[in-house]
């Protein structure tokens, strides 16, 4: 069916993503390959906003662009989490790793359970009747904010926190240096 290949599609493209990830990242640095992934993805995600009914080649092609966009986001998430860790070590001569990725996941997990309820909450919100075969014009607008705008939005909050993520490539080639420097003296 057309939907298990759209959704298909963006799998396949998101895992050759992840594969181009690290090569990119020991480039260019994880902070801007994760930023312009996600720039690029959020664009992705927001022309389904003007697409029509009938744009369906156009709707598999953002598809897959945006799943490998954001396939490149995936590893580089968790590795910066690591440099972060890192990075308390380097400045507190203190791991932290432990009480990071922690608070990581508890930020997840709660951003999953949030998002899942504002997705029931905005579907109420533009009138979405469950038992409808046609939804209302208004129902069908609404869930095109939801697949566009909306998680448009999110990720260019996400792109602009990384204006103050200072680890950039070069600090982090800089502080791997110390560590390692300093664990051989110890």
């Amino acid at each position: 069916s057309g939907f298990s290949l759209f959704n298909a599609g963006g799998i396949i493209f998101m895992i050759v993503g992840i594969i181009f990830s690290k090569k990119l990242a020991d480039r260019f640095g994880k902070r801007d390959v994760f930023g312009t992934g996600l720039f690029l993805s959020a664009l992705c995600l927001l022309v389904f906003i003007f697409f029509t009914p009938e744009s369906i080649a156009l709707v598999f092609i953002a598809q897959i662009l945006h799943g490998f966009f954001y396939g490149l986001t995936i590893p580089l998430l968790w590795a910066m989490i690591a440099d972060v860790a890192d990075y308390s070590e380097w400045k507190n001569n203190r791991r932290a790793t432990a009480i990071i990725f922690s608070a990581m996941i508890f930020g997840l997990k709660a951003g999953l359970s949030i998002g899942g309820a504002l997705v029931a909450g905005l579907l109420g919100a533009f009138g979405y009747v469950e038992s409808a075969v046609v939804q209302a014009p208004e129902v069908l607008s609404g869930i095109k904010l939801m697949m566009s705008v909306f998680p448009t939005l999110t990720f260019m909050v996400g792109v602009g926190c990384l204006f103050f993520y200072a680890i950039d490539k070069k600090m982090e080639v800089h502080m791997e240096k110390e560590l390692t420097d300093r664990r051989k003296a110890d």
